[in-house]
C-alpha cells in the first residue's frame, strides 16, 4: 500500500510539473555567497547533476522555481529517504549539493 501510494504521488506530480534546462552561472553563484559561504560554481552544477539523474529517475523533474526554499528544505529531504529506501544511496553531503542547488536556482 505504502509503494502505491508513494507512485501514485509521483505520477501526480510528474504531471504537475516539468523540469526546464536551466544552465546554472557565476550569477547564481555570487547570489548565493552570504547564504552559502565558499559555494563554487562546480558544486552548483554538481548538484543540478545529482538532481537530474536521482530526482528524474522517479517523476517528472520539478522546475527549481516551482517551489520557494522552506518546501524545497521540506521536500528534498522526504525525496532522499524514498530514493534511499529504494536501494539508491544519496549520502548527506550529495542531498546537501541538490537541496543547495534547488535553493539556488529558485530565487532566480
Amino acid at each position: 500500500m505504502k509503494k502505491l501510494t508513494v507512485i501514485l504521488a509521483a505520477v501526480a506530480m510528474a504531471g504537475c510539473f516539468t523540469a526546464k534546462k536551466v544552465t546554472p552561472s557565476q550569477t547564481d553563484v555570487d547570489r548565493m555567497t552570504a547564504k552559502f559561504p565558499g559555494y563554487t560554481l562546480a558544486e552548483l552544477n554538481e548538484g543540478k547533476t545529482l538532481y537530474e539523474a536521482n530526482c528524474g529517475s522517479c517523476h517528472a523533474l520539478a522546475k527549481p522555481t516551482s517551489e520557494p526554499e522552506s518546501e524545497w528544505r521540506r521536500i528534498v529531504p522526504d525525496m532522499v529517504r524514498k530514493v534511499n529506501k529504494n536501494g539508491m544511496v544519496l549520502d548527506n553531503a550529495k542531498e546537501e549539493r541538490i537541496l543547495k542547488y534547488l535553493i539556488t536556482m529558485s530565487g532566480r
